[in-house]
């Protein structure tokens, strides 16, 4: 499916809400830990690859300044977006039967613990994370483009996960694969539900 610039407002929503179970929220005591590690990697990712790129180490300087900056430099509505992704992360592990419980409860006494996802639960996160960041940016007013300019809030990156090329995806995987790290540092651990 190839979004058209030209397509409303809620046509291009209904194509990214898919997955829309609800979950408990992120605990509100590691939510803002957890934001900050996941624009870290944000951060460090879109590095790699503009190192691995010529043309994207141009448009990393031109469309996205905020990424030469720290957590507390970062406009509030980039905090927002991240603190959402935070946020999904409760939902997430539920898509995949999983949750996230706090160390030393009782109840992560009894499970197993998850270290690190599958290369199909990556890609398959991937993608469920692709779907909320561009339905995010579609309620907040961004635009299908051509081109990405994070002025005028324009993305070419309205289309289906599986359309794509490999280096952003490989993005999306990259935000995901980092969450058990992220929890951990936050006293929490990944666990198959019961």
């Amino acid at each position: 499916m190839q979004v058209s610039s030209g397509a409303s407002r809620d046509d291009l929503l209904a194509s990214f809400t898919t997955h829309n179970e609800a979950a408990p929220p992120l605990d509100p005591t590691i939510r803002e830990a957890v934001a900050q590690g996941l624009y870290i990697r944000y951060k460090q990712s879109r590095h790699d690859m503009a190192e691995k790129d010529a043309t994207e180490k141009s448009k990393l300087k031109e469309n996205d300044a905020s990424l030469q900056e720290g957590w507390n430099q970062l406009p509030d509505h980039l905090k927002a977006s991240t603190r959402a992704q935070a946020d999904d992360i409760p939902r997430k592990l539920q898509l995949i039967g999983y949750t996230m419980i706090k160390e030393g409860t009782e109840k992560a006494a009894k499970g197993e613990i998850l270290e690190e996802f599958s290369e199909d639960q990556l890609e398959f996160l991937g993608e469920v994370e692709h779907n909320r960041w561009a339905a995010e940016r579609i309620k907040s007013g961004w635009q299908a483009s051509g081109q990405r300019n994070s002025t005028t809030q324009q993305t070419p990156f309205f289309v289906p996960y599986s359309e794509l090329e490999q280096k952003w995806k490989d993005v999306d995987k990259d935000m995901v694969k980092g969450v058990p790290e992220l929890l951990r540092k936050s006293g929490y651990r990944i666990y198959k539900k019961s």
